[in-house]
């Protein structure tokens, strides 16, 4: 269940205005909170689902406004976009190309890197209320164009965006109850079809990936899905990726990975987790170490050990990490 972050009421506005960050300032960046209306403040925000990505939701019957400075931005050089599904009144944002406006079943972002001024203004019942995803900005690099304008609104009542918006909410709701790992890989997958989608809509060119980018994709894409045959090798990999294995091995080695580093990673890793894996518990580990990949449990205890600094016997008996049962 979602977590109380901050509140903020008429009695206590003038101190917990500058406390909106959280406890060792986790939460947002800097910048000035106001109330618009400071004689009748009450607000609150939760918060959902930690780690690398975090989900909010602001909910207000007072106007607020937020502003975010070159000086801010100097102080705390945190590096944020911010997605904004407003479900309630309205957002406008300020910035160096103008003034947008989102309204109810809207969506938009801020960039924590770029100046803005925002004002969130209740409807006519009164309240004002918006779901946030606060991302590191490094993760959307590749999607998002850093010229999309800041503010700008698209309609999330229907396709990709209502969908991501549906399941965000869900996993506010339910965050306490989601593997965090399983949450946070959603959560990616879910704000990069967001991101596309925006960007699409914007008309913002995705940017271009190279040739030698597609096939290093194609390749881990192979070893993804056939990591468990204890046969596989490179030249196999090249031969159904349609390529020379001389010409593998010259990609790889241009992205820093080399076909062993993939393999015996995705092999290991595999191996690891399922080492503590619940419902694998009746697997012998030899078993697994076969099912992973290996020719030879005895490989596999020689492999693990040198990568683990212990047997896949003395591993397995630790207690298990909570969420990864």
């Amino acid at each position: 269940m979602p977590v109380l972050a901050f509140d903020m009421t008429t009695a206590n506005f003038e101190s917990r205005r500058f406390e909106f960050r959280g406890k060792n300032n986790a939460d947002y960046y800097e910048g000035d909170l106001e109330a618009l209306s400071p004689r009748e403040v009450d607000m609150k925000i939760e918060k959902s689902v930690s780690g690398d990505y975090a989900i909010y939701d602001l909910s207000s019957r007072t106007g607020l406004a937020f502003r975010r400075s070159w000086a801010h931005i100097r102080s705390d050089k945190t590096n944020v976009t911010v997605f904004w599904f407003v479900r309630r009144g309205e957002i406008a944002i300020s910035h160096s190309s103008g003034r947008n406006v989102i309204h109810k079943n809207e969506c938009a972002i801020t960039r924590s890197s770029k100046p803005f001024y925002m004002e969130l203004t209740p409807d006519e019942s009164g309240m004002v209320e918006a779901m946030h995803v606060v991302v590191p900005s490094h993760r959307l690099y590749s999607i998002i164009s850093d010229s999309l304008e800041a503010g700008r609104p698209f309609p999330t009542s229907q396709g990709d965006l209502l969908l991501a918006e549906r399941i965000l909410t869900l996993l506010f709701e339910q965050g306490e109850e989601i593997d965090r790992d399983t949450a946070e890989q959603l959560v990616q997958t879910l704000l990069n079809g967001v991101g596309r989608t925006i960007a699409r809509i914007a008309g913002d060119p995705a940017p271009r990936s190279t040739l030698a980018d597609r096939r290093v994709a194609d390749i881990t894409r192979y070893i993804e899905q056939h990591f468990a045959n204890p046969d596989l090798n490179a030249k196999l990999v090249a031969d159904s990726c349609g390529i020379s294995l001389r010409y593998l091995c010259h990609i790889l080695k241009k992205h820093d990975l080399s076909f062993s580093q993939l393999l015996w990673d995705r092999r290991m890793g595999t191996a690891q987790s399922w080492l503590h894996a619940e419902k694998m518990r009746h697997l012998a580990i030899s078993e697994i170490a076969y099912l992973a990949g290996f020719k030879s449990s005895a490989h596999f205890s020689r492999m693990f050990k040198a990568r683990y600094g212990m047997g896949p016997r003395d591993y397995r008996a630790l207690p298990v990490p909570q969420g990864n049962a």
